[in-house]
């Protein structure tokens, strides 16, 4: 049977209109319903962004990332490097604080956390960074490259390049 034929003799009495309104009601309460999950998906994924973000923020205060950073900032020069051979917690620290800013980067390269939020205020700690991080590597892997540590390395060039041009000194 033709199915065009069966709607053109559907019968038109009240409760067909009374069964339309009620699809069309439906219908909005879907569509409200899938706005409403939309909306909050992405209010939650920006919740979680920035609840990593503060979790990434908290381990890198933390004292011992802290003071490798401040020992990766006190290498001017190739020869400062090669003496942390000889400290081990202090070549521990300055490695472990090139393994986090290294995470950190990994987060906003997959987009976990916001490039933009990283950059404010990370961003000179980052810049300050790059110089001594490069001696270290060079000092502490002469034979074998185990870590180069790519994302901490683009996204440090993405600081240097954000960074007003006197840059300050003090830590993050």
């Amino acid at each position: 049977m033709d199915l065009m034929f069966l709607a053109a003799k559907a019968p038109t009495d009240g409760n067909s209109t009374v069964r339309d309104v009620l699809t069309v009601l439906a219908l909005f309460v879907s569509g409200g319903a899938l706005f409403l999950g939309v909306v909050n998906f992405r209010r939650a994924r920006r919740l979680d962004k920035r609840d990593l973000f503060l979790r990434m923020h908290e381990t890198l205060l933390e004292p011992g990332v802290v003071a490798g950073r401040r020992a990766l900032y006190e290498i001017r020069e190739p020869k400062h490097a090669e003496a942390l051979v000889y400290h081990e917690d202090t070549l521990t620290q300055v490695y472990r604080a090139l393994a986090m800013f290294d995470v950190l980067a990994l987060y906003v390269d997959n987009g976990w956390i916001d490039e933009a939020t990283v950059l404010d205020e990370w961003g000179n700690s980052l810049t300050r960074s790059i110089e001594p991080a490069k001696f270290f590597i060079e000092a502490r892997y002469k034979t074998t490259q185990w870590h180069s540590w790519p994302h901490y390395r683009a996204l440090a060039e993405k600081a240097r390049q954000r960074a007003p041009k006197e840059q300050s000194t003090t830590d993050t």
